[in-house]
């Protein structure tokens, strides 16, 4: 389906990051909470990946989606708090890398998280990732009930799409994502001993994405990226991301947030809904 991109332009593209920071390894097994070594890679996407990448955003006059982890607010406040200052949008990824199993305690949850986040922002999240991609039953109806605005986790489409309870649509948007713009398909170690690194340059992956951008900017869809700072934020490979913004800005992408690409969505779609926040 071709959607009707803003001043005509030819695909969406949405940078996103997941800010996982020490809970990547906190929440795969007990040895990490021991093991200094193994946090402090959580800790590099605090300390220089995030300043580096927020300060090629500024450059390059973009806004991107930034999917945190609330205990990673909680330690880390000045950069989130930054990170919204300068206009980029805050999304839900739970608060220790964590999905509960019931509405209840998921519904408890996201209300801790969303005090924490508005705490530091002035305002929730009105979109989610959910940590690891783990979805229940009950979470769409969840996701109604507060509010929520868009989803970003199915694999299913190449484009946005309004998700759907017992066959009957809903008003939030899906912007779906993929193995193929997520950067830990390129730059990825394991987080635990025995180490075993999967290593590709930036300039291979950013070929494979302006491939990507190139094929699906011909049937007006979107990209939804899934980076993590600790990866994407190191000098090589962010230089290759601005490689790869330049182009895709010189070949009609509409680069917007999570945020604003679902409002676009919704208002094609015919809804008119008031966010709050």
């Amino acid at each position: 389906m071709h959607w009707n991109w803003p001043d005509k332009k030819r695909i969406a593209l949405c940078l996103s990051f997941d800010i996982d920071a020490e809970t990547l390894w906190l929440t795969r097994n007990d040895i990490n909470a021991r093991h200094l070594v193994h946090l402090s890679r959580g800790l590099y996407a605090t300390k220089q990946a995030l300043p580096r990448i927020l300060n090629m955003l500024d450059e390059e006059q973009l806004k991107a989606t930034f999917f945190t982890t609330a205990y990673t607010a909680e330690i880390h406040p000045e950069i989130i708090k930054y990170i919204a200052d300068q206009g980029h949008e805050i999304g839900y990824h739970g608060y220790m890398h964590e999905v509960k199993d019931t509405y209840d305690e998921e519904n408890a949850l996201m209300d801790k998280v969303d005090n924490i986040i508005r705490s530091l922002t002035g305002k929730r999240s009105v979109g989610v990732r959910m940590p690891d991609g783990i979805i229940h039953d009950f979470h769409k109806q969840l996701w109604l009930d507060r509010g929520i605005i868009y989803s970003s986790n199915w694999r299913n489409n190449d484009g946005p799409f309004l998700l759907e309870i017992d066959g009957k649509e809903i008003p939030i948007v899906e912007l779906p994502k993929d193995g193929i713009v997520d950067d830990t398909s390129y730059n990825m170690y394991t987080l635990q001993h025995p180490e075993h690194y999967y290593l590709r340059s930036g300039r291979e992956m950013v070929q494979i994405w302006k491939d990507e951008l190139d094929g699906l900017a011909d049937e007006g869809r979107m990209l939804n990226f899934v980076m993590h700072p600790q990866f994407i934020g190191r000098p090589g490979y962010l230089r290759a991301l601005r490689d790869f913004i330049h182009y895709a800005k010189e070949n009609g992408a509409w680069i917007a947030t999570d945020e604003q690409v679902a409002k676009h969505i919704l208002a094609q779609c015919g809804y008119n809904i008031e966010v709050k926040y």
